[in-house]
């Protein structure tokens, strides 16, 4: 407990910092209403017809991906941002002479400023889902290990962030990497649309890569949580062994681009 002291301490003064930042949080609630208005008339006026698609209900496709965009905001915590900073400003020389664990320090970091995003942004996203959407969430094991998948799939979004945020120690700016980034896992990863309303060859593709673990994963579990336990769990085996996966690969590489370290700033 005494080796996680510093590291809670890094969360809880992230949790701090963002509290600073009240109107930014109010602006993305307001933009976050706008776009759950056009997203509920949008996906009404395609289920006008059809009572499924693709084996899901309207309101399973809105809560899917209305949630999706309070999750998308969950997870930016902006680490491969901050790690580009720290090395462009040369702060990163005083982070690694200090006892602790630099991808721990960003992550704690980083858990602090999703944790605001949890309370401020996220919570309020679904009670408006519930009390001015009336979307009915139907019980089931899916929403008791729910809590579980979102920490599993946090996790293997920051290794991707942080995995980027290291290519810093190369070229120092991260910006066209990071857009690529975020196209790659907003389109790929089913943080838009469930994986179902794409051609089944595709699927197969997408649900074999990592970046459907971080949203698809979860986002199935509140929106058809009445499945069998099982099948979750089998769920969740995937996402922790991509979480060991890209841990790996991120300590890997970090190895390497530490020894090109070049500080400049500072």
């Amino acid at each position: 407990m005494n080796r996680l002291r510093p590291y809670l301490a890094l969360l809880r003064g992230s949790y701090m910092v963002g509290m600073i930042y009240r109107y930014g949080f109010l602006f993305t609630i307001l933009g976050n209403i706008v776009y759950l208005g056009v997203a509920f008339y949008l996906w009404r006026s395609i289920y006008q017809n059809v009572r499924t698609l693709h084996g899901l209900t309207f309101d399973q496709t809105f809560f899917y991906v209305a949630l999706g965009s309070a999750v998308f905001i969950l997870f930016k915590a902006y680490a491969d941002w901050m790690i580009s900073y720290d090395i462009r400003e040369g702060m990163i020389a005083v982070y690694l002479t200090k006892p602790l664990d630099y991808q721990f320090y960003a992550l704690f970091t980083s858990l602090g400023a999703a944790l605001m995003n949890l309370t401020a942004i996220t919570v309020p996203t679904v009670l408006l889902l519930t009390l001015v959407f009336k979307v009915h969430i139907t019980p089931g094991p899916g929403l008791v290990v729910f809590p579980i998948s979102l920490i599993l799939a946090f996790l293997i979004s920051f290794n991707f962030d942080y995995l980027v945020g290291l290519m810093a120690f190369y070229n120092e700016s991260v910006w066209g990497l990071t857009i690529t980034k975020e196209v790659i896992l907003t389109v790929l990863s089913g943080a838009l649309i469930p994986l179902q309303f794409f051609p089944d060859a595709i699927q197969k593709i997408l649900l074999v890569l990592p970046f459907q673990a971080i949203y698809y994963t979860p986002l199935m579990m509140v929106t058809q949580p009445d499945q069998n336990l099982v099948i979750f769990l089998q769920m969740l085996a995937v996402q922790f062994l991509w979480v060991i996966a890209t841990f790996v690969i991120t300590r890997l590489v970090y190895t390497q681009a530490i020894k090109v370290l070049r500080v400049s700033g500072g």
